[in-house]
Formats: C-alpha cells, structure tokens, sequence
C-alpha cells in the first residue's frame, strides 16, 4: 500500500496552483483527509473555499489514549493510520461551526454527502441529524 502522495496540505495546494480556475474543475473538501494527514482542516478550506464544489462531511476521532503528537510521528506510514478511526459527523476533530461559517462565506451552496456507516446505520442516522441541523443553521 502507498501513501496518497497529494494528502497533505502543501503538496495538493501546489498541485491545485497549476490548475487555472475554470467551471470544469473543482475540489473535493473533505475536511478529514486533513486531519489524517496532520494538517488543519479549517486551514485548508481557507485556501480551497472559493474553488469547493463539493464537500464530503465526516468526522474523525484519535483513538484513546492517543494525542495529536503520536498521529505526527506516524506520518509518512503507508495508508491510512489506525490512530484515527470513522465516528458520527460533528463528534470528532473537525470544527463545522467554522467549516461551516467558511462555505457560507464563499456561498458555497453545492451538495454536501456523508461518509458513515463505519460503525453501523445509528451512526449515519446520528451525522444526518447532525448535518441537517447545521444546514439549518447556515442555510436558513
């Protein structure tokens, strides 16, 4: 197994940079892919926002009795680290109040789906009530 070459930050911003803005591409913000690769995601939407034509909410938690400096010494790993497993949408290491708060502020207003279902069909029910609250929210 490889790591994804373009998951941290740097690396997909520069990437992103020698693609010109055009309405036939756009990006993808998922904000766990940067928990996984130790970045801040509220930090990468910042720099993403206005070219997001898609998002996809999930959530991410370290497991017990792991700190943020153990998921930085396992970078470079192959894959995805066992360190972060999936959990409900809104219970885990992403800041949506101010995911959110960004997408409005860049009138984003395009699909948003879920990545869920890891631990079962409650916890897909737990991150739509979730979502469908913060839409309502910042939608109003």
């Amino acid at each position: 197994m490889y790591p994804e070459f373009a998951q941290k930050m740097d690396v997909f911003l520069d990437l992103l940079a020698l693609i010109p803005p055009s309405p036939f591409f756009g990006v993808q913000y998922d904000p766990s892919n940067a928990v996984v690769a130790g970045d801040d995601p509220v930090e990468m939407l910042r720099h993403v926002a206005p070219r997001v034509v898609s998002m996809h909410a999930s959530d991410r938690y370290l497991v017990p009795g792991t700190t943020m400096e153990d998921l930085k010494a396992a970078e470079g790993t192959a894959g995805y680290t066992e360190l972060l497993k999936h959990g409900v949408t809104g219970r885990g290491a992403n800041d949506y109040p101010a995911i959110f708060e960004l997408l409005v502020a860049h009138n984003y207003r395009g699909w948003i789906s879920i990545e869920d279902g890891m631990n079962g069909m409650d916890e897909m029910a737990a991150s739509l009530a979730f979502l469908r609250q913060m839409v309502a929210k910042y939608y109003p």
